[in-house]
């Protein structure tokens, strides 16, 4: 799967859409790779990195209220398997097709 998303913008005490929704990625064939990297990019603003996530596929809930992690200076942003900043790495199971969420 190639990158969907690069940044969302949110304020304080509310949450993203469904990132992958009217996308070729919405749903996804059985044994497709989904890894999801994230960070909180707080630089120039007074914003923290009390942010979290939920990850679920069709109807297994994979994180729910993770917590992400600021962007650090000089550490490359990426979703290769070794970066910090990945949530989850996984491979999908259902039979017919996966729906992200």
């Amino acid at each position: 799967m190639p990158l969907v998303k690069k940044r969302i913008f949110l304020t304080a005490g509310s949450t993203s859409d469904q990132v992958l929704a009217g996308t070729t990625y919405e749903y996804v064939d059985p044994n497709t790779v989904i890894r999801v990297a994230a960070a909180v990019d707080t630089a120039g603003t007074s914003a923290t990195a009390d942010t979290t996530m939920d990850f679920t596929v069709n109807n297994a809930e994979f994180s729910r209220g993770a917590s992400v992690s600021a962007l650090v200076t000089g550490e490359p942003f990426g979703a290769s398997e070794n970066s910090n900043y990945v949530m989850n790495n996984m491979v999908t199971t259902g039979a017919i097709r996966n729906r992200p969420i």
